[in-house]
């Protein structure tokens, strides 16, 4: 495959700069129970998703507030001795007081984490002196504050369940990986947005029920269902976003279905001195910057090479995109040109481009296509079937 590049030299803009970093790497391996069932409530829902995931809300130094409207009962998960027991309250708890994980429940009322509302129940483990809030809940019921943190609940009703689809496979994804974790995911970007019951639509949680339990296999194992906002006219194979990983099932497609997106094209300057103080965070030994080389596969770029004083840096397209802020680098695909002390991208889509464009899908259902025409066009060689066919229980 060709690889082409864009090279931008810089000559000598600032002065060069002395520090001193230190890295702290902490490996923490994670192991406990899966949830103690017998101590959650039951709660209302249509949907079938009645397994369980441990969701990984803020990991907190200092205290959490917990409250509930209702009857609140706070107990110790090893001993199940009671902590607390009645009327709702708000209750605070500090990262020095926690000596064993607590679980927090309560009845016909949800509980709120620093006035956030949330269904099921909350553990808290003091983890080297941090509170991990976790929120125990059903699979459905957590669908309902991911999928309308993903999407908007006015889209198309067949887009709306591609996504539905595409969330719990990638949640059972990840089960199946984690089983003996403290927790499965977490609530941001780094797995797939969580919101919590605020966020909760209608429309949105019909859609969920109706396409209750249904997810998407590769050769009966659910897929690692990546999707994105928009990839501007074509998604990218897997390996050439994260090194080591090439599933069949996420190659690259053509997508002529998101040109309305609002980030379809986009624009940003970055400044040789930006640039240069993001990277002196994670790259020990980085100088003054002389010249980028940007190294491109199948439109995007994959390969980062940056020529500063102290030698040479490799970093792939993905990491350095990940080093500013997410509304600055939107996706791998642009092109670059030296401008003043610094370079201007121009650029199309917004995400890592892997897997199912979001507004490809609603492209393709407002011509007419159905959820699993949605979901087969951008995952490749895929069955969807469902949960209860897999032997696979938490």
């Amino acid at each position: 495959m060709i690889i082409k590049m864009d090279v931008i030299n810089f000559s000598i803009i600032e002065k060069y700069f002395y520090f001193k970093i230190f890295f702290f790497l902490c490996i923490i391996i994670f192991s406990c129970t899966p949830p103690h069932e017998f101590l959650l409530k039951k709660t209302k829902s249509k949907s079938v998703d009645k397994r369980y995931v441990r969701i990984l809300l803020k990991k907190v130094n200092g205290r959490v507030l917990v409250s509930s409207k209702s009857r609140i009962r706070v107990m110790e998960i090893r001993s199940r001795s009671i902590k607390y027991d009645g009327a709702g309250k708000e209750i605070f708890f500090y990262n020095e007081k926690i000596k064993s994980p607590l679980v927090i429940e309560s009845w016909d009322a949800p509980l709120s984490i620093d006035n956030r509302s949330y269904r099921g129940m909350i553990e808290l483990h003091n983890i080297l002196g941090k509170i991990y809030v976790i929120n125990v809940v059903k699979i459905g019921e957590y669908l309902y504050g991911v999928v309308p943190s993903e999407i908007p609940g006015s889209w198309e009703i067949e887009s709306i369940k591609a996504q539905a689809v595409a969330a719990r496979t990638y949640t059972y994804y990840h089960l199946m990986k984690t089983r003996d974790a403290v927790y499965d995911l977490d609530a941001t970007t780094n797995f797939q947005v969580y919101s919590g019951i605020s966020v909760e639509n209608n429309r949105i949680t019909r859609a969920i029920d109706d396409t209750s339990g249904e997810i998407v296999v590769y050769k009966n194992k659910p897929i690692l269902a990546f999707f994105h906002s928009t990839c501007g006219g074509r998604t990218i194979d897997d390996k050439l976003v994260w090194n080591g990983d090439d599933n069949i099932y996420l190659k690259g497609v053509k997508c002529n279905f998101c040109s309305d997106s609002p980030h379809f094209r986009w624009e940003e300057k970055i400044t040789l001195y930006d640039m240069w103080s993001r990277l002196k965070k994670k790259y020990k030994g980085i100088g003054k910057i002389f010249g980028i080389t940007l190294k491109r596969k199948s439109d995007r770029v994959v390969t980062v090479i940056i020529r500063h004083k102290n030698g040479i840096l490799n970093i792939s397209g993905n990491n350095f995109r990940m080093l500013f802020p997410r509304n600055s680098i939107k996706s791998l695909r642009f092109r670059a040109v030296k401008k003043g002390k610094g370079m201007v991208l121009k650029g199309q889509g917004w995400g890592h481009g892997v897997g199912m464009c979001q507004w490809g899908a609603r492209g393709m259902a407002l011509k007419g296509a159905g959820y699993k025409d949605i979901l087969k066009y951008y995952y490749k060689g895929i069955s969807i079937i469902n949960i209860n066919r897999l032997k696979y229980v938490r």
